[in-house]
């Protein structure tokens, strides 16, 4: 590590490792020098200065008394350093914490929130969540002063969280009064900022707490940028401002509001957001232009802020501020002062406004999107280093730098950064390009590149190959419903931001298409019409926009083939056997779910006849939509079916998992109800067994280049452990099997399924590992916490539909897919 490190300017220490938990202040008062420093009060003695725009912030010992009093000064100084982060005057910033409705969530908003349970508040960056969540800690503060007996008020950083959440904020609830009589009051910041693997096994966590009878004092806050997956009735979105309430801030920051109704509407959306709002006020003092997207804002918050700094060049505090991105970034959002640099550098640092010293040691910035935004800027001045590319923890710190370099670089730059990342990890490209670019954007006012269509289209067929290339060999079948899985070529216009493409079949250098004029290709026969095309604006102010536009055709066609389930594997015993079973029904025409041993000859005969009626081999075959395959599968059936491999001594196919032992009787009224608890928990047990081994082929045949970052690939090996629940039967109501799946990490490989006596046993917690048998997990592994289900293991190819849903949640949350799968509830988290 040592080595990618130094080329950013960063010298490891050994205690650089420390996080914030771990930090503390000098005793005493943190002392502020200069003029405007202004006390927060509390026993912690926080102080804020505004001496060269300068926020210094104490934190108590781990062994002082903490009061309400100090939770309510940190917030506070929280809240001030924000503001002054986004160029807020000191004192301005400080009256702005004083005022209560600054920042608060609105009314409207704030009367959706229940006293208990989860609640999850979304956002995009600069929308002001993080200061609601803020106001929200106050009043629960607030509540706890009046009452001894409300619960108890705990403010925790996401990124900063080691473990479980509940077990962290009883933790830091403990000394302020007992969380188990009292309930905790319990604000999580940032839950996207360790990842969205992790966020969500913190926010299951949460949600497990819930169902639990000890919750029911809690409430529990959580802010998140948009694309963590999770329940719709949890979320609330965070409302952007009205233009009215956006002129009235900038107003109260000397600018001029009502100058923002004569801005383009692409000016005027990011300008709902307060943070882009008071940005734009301080450019407008200056009588500057304002930008058209955030990352332009930010640019300008940074040029102003270095602009400020008279203690060093601009361009030498900007090589600090990347140093010190690199050194927050790999130790979880803070860096010893000592690491980044000498006590005057440290200084200029601090001068920027940018940062804050957390004790007499640290520093951090001021805001985490200031942290990605210099990470970011960093790479696109190094280069990813192979040291970052090559290591999926590393890549985990970075992928929000990642995004920004994306978002805010020039097209060769970002080439840069890009090429090695598609050879070493391509789906974590694809999570930065998507992360990076927006993507619902309206065709409107300029000012737009002017791009000639050649160059426009080679930069299209560039980045497209590259993501088949990168994905190869499941990349290469993302025409195979056009009948196709040659290079193509990308022939598009872009007229100001609206793009028109098409994609026609390239044979070495010749592309017949290209001939035709654009209004007739749609009229000529397969082999020279397009292939797709689509027609709309794009973010054509990002100078990366063909990588996201050519990811998207790559997503759909990715999404067509698992919700086809067209990923043949010709090498997997447990593939085979449900797709033989599936075969033999489907072309004998027998019900499904029938389970009577089936002759072989009878199958192979069919399917001969099928096939070889005509004089000739179909592309494809369907059988009344329950088995459908391609030609090479086919006639790999027609094979194995007349060696004789898969039949018995008696020439009879049989179905591959446990069948049902009680078909008759007054109880019978479900498919469920046609298997007793021991023989329904066999089944389960073979089908999830089938299911992974048949998921693992899937990844390693066509997805080799992303095992290490697709969530259950990246997990193994683990354990998976079902809790299965069979509620009595003769009720005639419906009542299905529940079944709570939880990945545990193991040396090994395996899976296991028990009877549990009682529905309440799949809430009951899970037991922990021994402390140190934890085995190291990827920071891109599927979380661990349990989620319950009904058990889909009763149709005729259940393993299969287990394994492609597995596979395809893991591509999408790699934005890999353009949707999810139908299936809203696979098992795993």
């Amino acid at each position: 590590m040592k080595g990618w490190l130094s080329r950013f300017g960063f010298r490891p220490r050994n205690d650089a490792s420390l996080g914030p938990q771990q930090i503390s202040a000098v005793p005493g008062a943190v002392s502020a020098s200069g003029e405007g420093a202004i006390a927060i009060g509390g026993s912690a003695e926080i102080v804020v200065s505004g001496h060269g725009n300068t926020v210094v912030m104490g934190q108590p010992r781990p062994d002082e008394q903490v009061t309400l009093d100090d939770l309510a000064a940190a917030g506070r100084a929280r809240m001030v350093q924000r503001w002054h982060a986004a160029g807020v005057p000191i004192a301005v910033a400080a009256e702005f914490a004083d005022t209560p409705q600054m920042g608060a969530l609105p009314t409207a908003v704030a009367a959706t929130l229940p006293e208990t349970g989860v609640i999850v508040l979304e956002g995009g960056f600069g929308a002001g969540k993080s200061l609601a969540a803020e106001r929200q800690h106050q009043q629960d503060i607030a509540a706890a002063r009046a009452d001894a007996q409300a619960p108890v008020p705990v403010h925790l950083i996401a990124q900063h969280i080691q473990g479980n959440v509940i077990d962290t904020a009883i933790r830091a609830a403990r000394p302020l009064g007992d969380p188990a009589a009292r309930g905790v009051a319990l604000v999580v910041d940032g839950l996207d900022e360790p990842g969205p693997i992790r966020g969500k096994e913190l926010l299951d966590q949460a949600l497990s707490w819930e169902a639990s009878a000890a919750s029911k004092h809690w409430r529990i806050l959580v802010t998140t940028r948009p694309g963590l997956q999770m329940d719709a009735k949890l979320r609330r979105v965070m409302p952007e401002l009205a233009e009215d309430e956006a002129a009235a801030l900038m107003d109260r920051l000397g600018g001029r509001g009502l100058a923002v109704r004569s801005q383009p509407s692409m000016v005027r959306r990011v300008l709902r957001r307060p943070l882009f709002a008071i940005i734009a006020a301080q450019l407008q003092r200056d009588r500057e232009q304002l930008p058209n997207s955030p990352v332009a804002f930010l640019d300008a918050l940074v040029i102003r802020a270095l602009r400020d700094v008279e203690s060093v060049q601009e361009e030498r505090a900007e090589r600090l501020l990347r140093r010190l991105a690199a050194a927050c970034i790999s130790t979880g959002g803070v860096a010893a002062a000592a690491d980044v640099g000498s006590p005057g550098e440290v200084r200029a640092l601090l001068d920027t406004r940018l940062v804050v010293r957390l004790g007499d040691r640290y520093l951090a910035f001021a805001l985490p999107v200031l942290e990605q935004y210099f990470a970011g800027q960093a790479l696109l001045a190094n280069g990813a280093l192979a040291e970052v590319v090559q290591s999926v923890e590393l890549l985990d710190r970075w992928r929000y730098g990642l995004a920004m370099a994306i978002a805010s670089g020039g097209w060769e730059s970002v080439g840069t950064v890009l090429d090695p990342l598609l050879r070493a990890q391509p789906g974590v490209a694809a999570w930065a390009v998507h992360e990076a670019i927006p993507r619902n954007v309206s065709e409107g006012e300029g000012p737009w590149p002017d791009l000639p269509a050649s160059l426009v289209s080679q930069r299209l067929t560039t980045t497209l190959e590259a993501w088949r290339r990168a994905l190869h060999p499941a990349g290469d079948r993302i025409f195979l419903y056009a009948g196709w899985t040659g290079p193509v070529t990308v022939d598009a216009t872009l007229e100001g931001n609206k793009l028109g493409l098409h994609i026609l079949r390239r044979d070495g250098d010749d592309t017949p298409g290209l001939a035709l004029p654009v209004a007739h290709r749609w009229s000529e026969p397969r082999g020279i019409r397009p292939m797709t095309a689509s027609f709309g604006p794009i973010a054509a102010d990002y100078a990366a926009w063909p990588w996201q536009q050519t990811l998207n055709v790559l997503a759909s066609g990715l999404h067509t083939l698992c919700e086809r389930k067209d990923f043949d594997l010709a090498d997997c015993d447990a593939y085979t056997k449900e797709r033989l079973w599936l075969a033999g029904t489907g072309l004998l025409r027998l019900a499904s779910r029938r389970f009577t041993p089936l002759r072989a000859d009878d199958v192979l005969q069919a399917l001969r006849q099928h096939l070889y009626s005509r004089g000739s081999l179909p592309v494809r075959s369907s059988f009344n939509q329950r088995f459908t395959g391609w030609r090479e599968e086919l006639i790999r059936i027609d094979e194995e079916l007349g060696s004789g491999r898969w039949a018995d001594a008696n020439g009879m196919l049989h179905h591959p998992y446990a069948v049902p032992d009680q078909t008759h009787g007054p109880h019978v009224r479900w498919v469920w109800d046609t298997y007793s608890a021991h023989q329904l928990r066999l089944r389960t047990e073979q089908v999830l067994t089938a299911a992974v081994e048949i998921y693992t082929a899937l990844v390693e045949t066509w997805f080799p280049n992303l095992k290490q970052v697709l969530g259950l690939a990246s997990a193994s090996p683990a354990a998976l452990v079902a809790d299965l629940y069979c509620p009595p039967g003769g009720s005639g109501s419906y009542e299905p099997p529940g079944m709570r799946l939880s990945l545990r990490p193991s040396t090994v490989g395996s899976v296991a399924v028990r009877l549990v006596p009682s529905e309440d046993d799949l809430y009951a917690p899970v037991p922990p590992l021994p402390p140190g048998n934890e085995p190291a997990r990827s920071p891109w592994a599927r979380p661990s916490t349990p989620v319950l289900s009904e058990p889909k293991v009763f149709d005729d190819a259940p393993a299969i539909d287990y394994a492609y849903a597995w596979l395809h949640e893991d591509l999408h949350r790699l934005h890999l897919t353009d949707r999810g799968p139908r299936t809203t509830n696979t098992g795993l988290p």
